[in-house]
């Protein structure tokens, strides 16, 4: 990753696995289908010639001026005058609604041993074409597939274009996919293809080629960072003090589209790309009014009331929050470990401190900051936080010395307020399992049967409830 936000520092134990997918997708699918493709397209522009190009090529001009495509035959006769019959058999050969009116009209003007023979010969040449992974997965003009909105950007036969995507996605994908989500990379993609093929197809009605490529799911992700990062100094590039903001995204983009049409000769991939990255700034303005919540006023009440009043904590924590921003970890940790002493309890100095030191899970400072964590006092607001710092210590610790039997029964009370039902019993279960009684099991019990009343889970309600009833605590 070579550009991070400043407010979210990389994590590298946590990779962005859909961009890395798509990429290995991407180059996986270049490396199997496009020497076939290649192969087979060799093959079957032989065939034509042999077998077709005779009783097609003066049939073909009466098609072309019935749809006033003028233009077109000009460059076709071009190409039969200089014999560049590669040129015709890609054309003619792939033309649909050619081929299905000489075989409806065909015994009409040709005589029957011709028509006999050019049914058998275009019967084994279209064989050989539907082969084809572009004619399978890219997007015809001359058919309606819905599904081929989406899987043609997943091909290309152009080794720059392939190697240009695969590029772009790791620089901007893996950006957005830590800043926002797969899901929000996922969409863009989507939107950004189908965008990009509708465009397509309005501006390109009698196309014979099917379209491929990726490039407007790129320019959909090129807009969704460009809006993201549109702050200023919001970037910073890796191992570097250069910062950057989201104008770099739309630098990137207008090099992209540029590149994209010129090296296709057709400007109206220009459009294309344009409509795929207004859809990507579309999409980020969707997910901020829909997806993001924004936090209500009690909520904002009760953290206002956590906050040490006195100037010098709030001096401390911006200046703490400003290394960790810079990245200068070490420093921050140090420090972060000084205002702890003056506030032990207070919740943002744990929390930082733990995201700080989780990487290292074999220190006893990780179980200590982490008792204190799943020790904080019992508010409504904190029981969401020890809920993300439980799970993510399950997977870290070592030895889970931070739950011992009365913390366990603290956490399945917290948890089974916010309906966290699955690591609430998961909780319950690891401190009824520790040989350590504790006078908060039957307490835990009976708050867990009552959540699984209120889920109408009958079975387990009872359960929990012949717990709470019980004299002494069993293993459940």
């Amino acid at each position: 990753m070579l550009i991070a936000p400043i407010d979210k520092p990389y994590d590298y134990h946590k990779p962005p696995r859909l961009c890395l997918a798509i990429c290995a997708l991407l180059l996986l699918l270049f490396a199997w289908l496009q020497p076939l493709d290649t192969a087979r397209q060799q093959h079957l522009q032989r065939y034509y010639q042999q077998h077709l190009l005779a009783v097609e090529w003066p049939l073909y001009p009466t098609h072309l001026l019935q749809q006033q495509q003028t233009q077109t035959l000009d460059t076709l006769q071009k190409a039969y005058d200089r014999g560049q019959y590669d040129l015709l058999s890609q054309q003619i050969g792939f033309d649909y609604a050619f081929a299905a009116s000489i075989t409806k009209q065909g015994d009409d003007y040709l005589d029957t041993e011709v028509f006999s023979q050019w049914q058998e010969n275009r019967r084994i040449f279209n064989e050989q074409r539907d082969l084809m992974s572009t004619q399978i997965l890219g997007l015809d003009a001359q058919r309606f597939r819905p599904i081929t909105f989406v899987t043609y950007a997943f091909l290309d036969h152009n080794s720059a274009d392939i190697l240009l995507a695969v590029v772009l996605l790791l620089l901007v994908g893996i950006l957005l996919e830590h800043s926002l989500g797969s899901g929000i990379v996922l969409t863009a993609w989507a939107v950004g293809s189908l965008s990009a093929g509708i465009v397509y197809l309005v501006t390109h009605l009698h196309a014979i080629s099917p379209l491929v490529g990726a490039f407007g799911a790129i320019s959909a992700l090129l807009g969704v960072a460009f809006i993201r990062f549109n702050q200023t100094a919001s970037l910073r590039l890796l191992n570097s003090q250069l910062k950057t903001n989201g104008w770099l995204f739309l630098a990137l983009f207008i090099a992209y589209a540029l590149y994209h049409s010129w090296s296709h000769h057709d400007l109206w991939l220009l459009a294309a790309c344009s409509v795929a990255f207004v859809s990507g700034i579309i999409l980020h303005f969707l997910y901020q009014r829909w997806f993001i919540k924004l936090p209500t006023p009690d909520t904002e009440e009760v953290i206002v009331d956590e906050v040490p009043k006195d100037e010098v904590y709030r001096h401390e924590l911006h200046h703490i929050l400003t290394k960790i921003s810079e990245m200068q970890f070490a420093n921050a940790e140090k420090q972060l470990r000084t205002l702890l002493e003056k506030y032990p309890d207070d919740r943002r100095v744990l929390e930082h401190l733990y995201h700080l030191i989780k990487f290292k899970p074999a220190e006893l400072e990780f179980e200590a900051t982490t008792m204190g964590i799943f020790n904080l006092a019992n508010q409504k607001t904190d029981n969401h936080l020890i809920l993300s710092i439980y799970n993510d210590y399950k997977r870290r610790s070592l030895s889970f010395a931070s739950l011992d039997s009365d913390t366990c029964f603290k956490l399945a009370m917290r948890f089974a307020r916010i309906s966290a039902y699955k690591e609430a019993e998961e909780v319950y279960k690891r401190g009824a399992e520790s040989k350590r009684p504790s006078v908060l099991a039957k307490k835990a019990a009976l708050v867990l049967s009552q959540l699984f009343e209120q889920l109408h889970h009958q079975q387990r309600a009872s359960y929990y409830q012949q717990l709470a009833n019980q004299k002494t605590d069993p293993i459940p």
